[in-house]
């Protein structure tokens, strides 16, 4: 059985618990004192990774298990071969899961930039750096300055989508008035409104690419290329448990790397995760990693993460009156815990 196509977690399906996952992994906790997750330092094994004996880490998501969200899943997979009680629990988008980490029944979330400002937590990390997206028009579309005067189908006015085509038309020098916006449903609607000429212009999952551009449509803009310092969501928590909490969100964000070093390397690995993850067919997941790994979602980098795009992405929110707020970026951003794990990872 295969996962929701319009699977990100403003459009999921389903609500669920993850699975334990069969990926073979073979970091091992060593012995030591019970990590406590709190100050500066974390015990390490005799590997030198993190000793997370003894902690739970609880990761809420907004979308239900999906292949392309197959890494946070292996994140969670590497904590646990690090000793963590590391779960994911799928909620059914942003607004759920930021109730449920708020309520005290998650540890850290996988977020939205607007969710993030707009629930007043904080970013410690990256979740998904890049967009999965490709901008597509329709055949009498050949460039984004054949936009105007055309329809643009969206499935929200304040999201990830939002933000992407405020980006679009500033870089091309398009008036937003010029276009026509509609709301037109999740990522499959959208495919299935394009193919029957409902609307002229709409962004696609990089799986969703082919369908259209087999039909004659056009592959316009490539948003991992054209928007590198745009992402789709990011490791969230609140102040308070950032703060008590310092060396075990180190801890995360190595994970974090170690799992895109994982999908940047092992694509047998993640196919093999993201069918116990998602439930997918191997087929359509091996086929699922060629296209992220193509647009180059899951970079293991110094720059996955930073403070100057998480200001871009904010500035954009603000523009489209995604948040209700525009705090500095020093309120709900903190680069000292990537800073950390990256030098322990010896990522530049």
């Amino acid at each position: 059985m295969s996962a929701p196509s319009s699977r990100r977690r403003r459009t999921a399906l389903v609500v669920g618990a993850i699975a334990a996952l069969t990926v073979s992994l073979t970091a091992a906790c060593g012995s030591g004192d019970a990590a406590t997750g709190t100050g500066d330092k974390l015990p390490t094994s005799a590997d030198g990774t993190p000793n997370l004996k003894g902690t739970t880490i609880r990761i809420v998501t907004g979308a239900a298990p999906a292949i392309e969200d197959t890494k946070i899943a292996l994140v969670a997979q590497v904590l646990k071969s690090w000793g963590a009680d590391a779960t994911i629990v799928n909620q059914t988008g942003d607004p759920s899961a930021i109730r449920v980490l708020l309520a005290g029944d998650a540890d850290i979330g996988t977020l939205a930039v607007s969710s993030s400002i707009n629930s007043g937590l904080k970013i410690f990390g990256p979740s998904q750096p890049r967009l999965d997206y490709h901008f597509i028009g329709a055949p009498s579309l050949s460039s984004m300055k054949d936009l105007p005067g055309h329809v643009y189908g969206t499935s929200n006015v304040h999201g990830v989508e939002a933000l992407m085509f405020a980006d679009l038309l500033a870089k091309n020098n398009i008036d937003p008035k010029a276009v026509t916006t509609t709301v037109a449903g999740g990522a499959s609607v959208r495919v299935s409104a394009m193919l029957t000429h409902h609307i002229d212009a709409t962004f696609a999952h990089a799986t969703d690419v082919s369908k259209l551009t087999s039909a004659g449509f056009h592959d316009l803009v490539t948003m991992s290329k054209t928007a590198p310092e745009l992402a789709d969501s990011f490791l969230a928590t609140s102040p308070q448990w950032l703060a008590s909490h310092g060396a075990l969100a180190v801890a995360i964000d190595q994970a974090w790397i170690k799992a895109a070093q994982i999908f940047n390397t092992d694509k047998d690995q993640w196919v093999k995760a993201a069918v116990a993850y998602a439930k997918a067919d191997e087929k359509e997941a091996s086929s699922t990693y060629d296209a992220l790994k193509a647009a180059d979602t899951f970079p293991a980098s110094k720059d996955a993460y930073s403070e100057a795009s998480a200001k871009v992405q904010e500035d954009l929110a603000n523009k489209v009156g995604a948040i209700t707020k525009a705090p500095a970026t020093s309120v709900w951003v903190d680069t000292a815990t990537w800073d950390k794990a990256t030098a322990a990872m010896k990522i530049n």
